[in-house]
């Protein structure tokens, strides 16, 4: 009896492909929108109570709230005040480590201990975007403002009404749709096996399966009974899918998510994505910051936040390099834009509007395209961090730019440098995890 030939792998993206990408992430008007608010309400206020001069540090707890969006309200909250607590630590060390000016080898620990811990419970607990970099940036920009003669105090006051307003601002649509961020999962997933079953591609397949598991989640998040319809539409989708990918005539439910605890236990291992992505990191954005120190230049933590964003996915050389090629690119637009913003002057609500803008389209193209996000990205990086107040403008454009050169640089060596087998490495260990898990079930 002849077999069936074997499915063909699925395509290697091509870098152009990746760089040019403008994949679907939904209409996320509202979601926009929510950062804005996050950013203007408190800075607002901060601004009418008489302390326009640490208002836009609400920037830096604002951030919190693209890390709710798309979760189901039930659980929200409780991410966006997660993430908004992990800001002020951030903001707290980089204020710490910027006190006294000048002292580069605590500002190169301090915030590569940050980048290298935020990549680890990312990874580990599979959070995707925005990633690990808010977390790296916070901690950097409370470094220059502190270095620039702003009290710590006011830094991490701020940082932490930003949080706040985030997780505010993040429940909103509670009040007219408290069922939307599931109810869009699982509509996600029934497209997705739809598309699957009619062209069963390798590339559909997997959508399907990461779609259905997305929804999963989300409906466990939020609560819903397996007697409820969207458990129910969901099991129809799984079976259907299971089904066309060969598998059993039935789909059982699948058991709730692990704990946030067996997440970050099971990836401590010199094996793991999380924990070879951490290292990388670690070794990187520390041989950035010191090199760049070395050649005098004042911010070592930009060449710190460049080397991290190219390697915080972790062992894909393709997407690195597009990410370096991204973050470069995006870097120097999003510099003209800083300068086109400072030879405005924008002072009080006027620099809020601006700042809220920006977070505003932001938060429309991290999860699509991440050259065009850090173009927004880059202004708001600086304005929040002092350095329009600073000193003239030209040295911190020229600076920004020599150091992302410089990071980007040593992240793509890296990757040929530090554990060059990384991404086999971890492939062997997961393909064994796999091993083991359906070994167990079939003795059961």
């Amino acid at each position: 009896m002849p077999l069936d030939p074997p499915d063909p792998l699925p395509r290697i993206a091509r870098p152009r492909a990746l760089l040019f990408a403008l994949p679907a992430a939904g209409r996320r008007w509202s979601a926009g929108l929510r950062a804005a608010a996050a950013v203007a309400l408190p800075g607002g206020l901060t601004v009418l109570s008489g302390h326009a001069d640490v208002a836009l540090f609400v920037t830096f707890g604002a951030f919190a709230v693209l890390y709710g969006e798309g979760r189901p309200y039930r659980v929200r909250a409780r991410v966006v005040l997660t993430a908004a607590v992990a800001l002020v630590l951030a903001a707290a060390l980089g204020a710490f480590a910027g006190r006294g000016g000048g002292r580069e080898a605590a500002v190169i620990v301090v915030v590569t201990v940050v980048g290298v811990l935020a990549v680890y419970v990312v990874d580990a607990l599979r959070l995707g975007p925005p990633g690990a970099l808010f977390f790296a940036l916070v901690c950097g920009g409370a470094t220059v403002a502190t270095e620039a003669g702003a009290d710590p105090v006011a830094i991490v006051g701020c940082t932490a009404l930003g949080g706040l307003a985030s997780a505010a601002v993040s429940m909103a649509g509670l009040l007219t749709d408290r069922t939307k961020p599931e109810r869009t999962a699982v509509r996600r997933a029934v497209a997705a096996v739809d598309a699957a079953v009619a062209n069963p591609t390798a590339e559909a397949r997997h959508a399907a399966g990461s779609a259905v598991s997305a929804a999963w989640s989300a409906v466990h998040d939020a609560g819903h009974e397996a007697g409820s319809e969207l458990a129910t539409t969901l099991i129809a989708a799984h079976r259907r899918f299971a089904d066309a990918d060969g598998g059993p005539d039935e789909a059982t439910l699948p058991l709730p998510r692990p704990s946030v605890g067996y997440r970050l236990r099971r990836s401590a291992t010199l094996r793991s994505h999380a924990m070879i992505t951490a290292l990388r990191v670690g070794v990187t954005c520390a041989a950035a910051g010191c090199l760049s120190a070395g050649l005098g230049l004042e911010r070592p933590h930009w060449a710190i936040l460049s080397a991290l964003v190219v390697l915080q996915q972790g062992t894909d050389r393709v997407r690195a390099n597009v990410r370096g090629l991204q973050r470069f690119a995006g870097t120097a637009v999003g510099l003209g834009l800083f300068a086109a913003v400072s030879a405005l002057s924008p002072t009080g609500l006027a620099l809020i509007a601006t700042i809220a803008a920006l977070q505003f389209c932001i938060e429309l193209f991290v999860p699509r395209n991440y050259a065009v996000a850090v173009v927004f990205i880059t202004p708001v990086a600086l304005l929040a961090g002092g350095a329009a107040v600073s000193g003239p403008v030209g040295p911190v454009l020229r600076d920004r730019l020599v150091e992302t050169v410089l990071g980007v640089a040593l992240a793509v060596l890296a990757q040929y440098v530090l554990a060059p087998n990384a991404h086999r490495t971890t492939f062997r260990w997961t393909d064994a995890r796999i091993r083991a898990a359906a070994l167990a079930v079939l003795a059961t």
